[in-house]
């Protein structure tokens, strides 16, 4: 069954993911900075489109979150991790924040 974008921010979605990336710029701070707002609108999408216990799936840049966003994070979900899958080159600084049980 498709589902369009008006009928996910309803609390009717199991799983959100996002691997979505800035243009990098070389510069870390930046870069990261960029990587943040990109987290930001992904889990904002999450809260309005997961139902409850949903996973919610992120990318996120070597230095996680801002204190801020992964209390927020953190208040929403039961449990949250911070992953470096395998096939992630070891100087790579892209993680995923793995969050579990959607609490609605």
């Amino acid at each position: 069954e498709k589902l369009n974008l008006t009928d996910a921010e309803s609390g009717t979605v199991d799983v959100v993911v996002s691997d979505m990336a800035p243009n990098t710029v070389g510069h870390k701070k930046t870069d990261h900075l960029r990587q943040m707002v990109l987290l930001e609108y992904a889990f904002d999408f999450a809260v309005r489109a997961l139902k409850p216990g949903g996973t919610f799936v992120a990318k996120s840049f070597t230095g996680g979150t801002t204190n801020d966003l992964l209390k927020q994070i953190k208040e929403k979900f039961e449990n949250v991790h911070h992953i470096k899958p395998p096939a992630s080159r070891k100087d790579s600084v892209e993680m995923f924040i793995v969050a579990t049980g959607f609490r609605g």
